[in-house]
């Protein structure tokens, strides 16, 4: 891999595909401890009669041991993904990126959690909105196609 890459490492379809069984059950975890930050921020944003729409939300109810503790276990979550070499896009929607060289370019294979496998790519540039499948006849470039091709 170009040393200059930004990226720890770039995946080919089949080796991202192997990683979600191992990555899966942490976004599972993840998408349950937001819940729980979710219901337990509501419970004291009530009990302390705090304005939702206050600037230092955020700060405010990190102040609660409970929440502090689930925000870490998130971050913690989301790290430990990282530390195989894909991209937490999005904890709340269960978004991974898996970095692949798509000719010489560098490009992301996309899964949302709920899809079986790895179905969409996207340039980074592109984000999610960008997502094409994996077989998009559309693509030009020295592959001729997506990261398929």
């Amino acid at each position: 891999m170009d040393s200059s890459s930004p990226y720890s490492r770039l995946f080919t379809i089949n080796e991202a595909n192997a990683l979600l069984p191992i990555v899966r059950p942490t976004i599972e975890r993840i998408l349950e401890i937001i819940r729980r930050l979710r219901a337990k921020s509501e419970i004291v944003i009530r009990a302390e009669q705090i304005d939702p729409e206050t600037p230092n939300l955020m700060r405010r109810l990190q102040q609660n041991d409970e929440i502090a503790a689930l925000i870490k276990q998130i971050n913690d979550a989301v790290n430990e993904i990282q530390q195989h070499g894909c991209v937490c896009k999005g904890v709340e929607q269960g978004l991974l990126d898996f970095p692949c060289l798509l000719g010489e370019e560098i490009v992301f294979l996309c899964w949302q959690y709920g899809e079986p496998e790895i179905a969409y790519w996207h340039r980074i540039e592109d984000g999610f909105a960008g997502r094409r499948p994996l077989l998009d006849p559309t693509v030009t470039g020295s592959s001729g196609g997506g990261p398929l091709h």
